[in-house]
């Protein structure tokens, strides 16, 4: 006979995302593009109702149903007589299934940080701090970049420096909209002049997705 908290593990959307996960995130996280990986997986655990469980919105329940002592109306403290709630149930399936579904989108050498994790959630923070974190030569060599990307396709030079941007961001390195308007604008080539003129002269401060 299935249970109640059996059904809700066979209904949740968990159960089908992870034979289809290999095609749904083709990005496998490894060194050098977690910026990609998490742009993925949060959009396909927001999608699914399931970001709680990463970002610590949905923790997980008490374990278990704690009975009232006769004639009284205090929990007991007899933990032997305890019966695990069908919640806490129910979340422990859902989250090992989302632990699964996280692994299968890592690299070997990400797996490797993941393995000891007690939950989703602890696997999310062990694998955001160890492959977000971008050291200081590479932030000061990717601010050299930004700074010296030059026009070739004005739509490949946008998107370089929106890119460069990004990594910057998920860094902690963030920059105004005008410091970027202005980087953008000292990179195209004179036959954008009238453009950079009339930019330069508006009032309000032009984002970068205005230009």
């Amino acid at each position: 006979m299935v249970t109640s908290a059996q059904l809700q593990i066979l209904q949740s959307p968990i159960t089908s995302l992870i034979s289809t996960i290999s095609s749904s995130v083709t990005v496998k996280l490894d060194d050098f593009n977690y910026l990609t990986w998490n742009f993925h997986i949060e959009l396909l655990l927001e999608g699914h109702g399931l970001m709680g469980f990463v970002d610590g919105s949905h923790p997980c329940p008490a374990r278990f149903n704690v009975p009232i002592s006769e004639g009284s109306s205090v929990p007991s403290s007899d933990v032997s007589s305890s019966t695990e709630s069908d919640e806490f149930k129910v979340w422990k399936m859902h989250d090992r299934a989302l632990m699964q579904l996280l692994t299968a989108t890592l690299s070997p050498s990400a797996v490797s940080c993941a393995i000891g994790s007690s939950s989703a959630y602890d696997m999310w923070q062990r694998l955001k701090e160890q492959f977000s974190i971008v050291t200081r030569a590479t932030i000061f060599q990717m601010k050299s970049e930004l700074q010296n990307i030059k026009k070739g396709s004005i739509s490949i030079y946008l998107q370089r420096i929106k890119e460069a941007r990004d990594y910057l961001f998920v860094a902690g390195v963030q920059f105004n909209d005008d410091d970027i308007v202005i980087l953008t604008l000292n990179g195209l080539s004179s036959e954008y002049n009238t453009l950079r003129s009339i930019i330069r002269g508006r009032e309000n401060v032009t984002s970068m997705k205005d230009l």
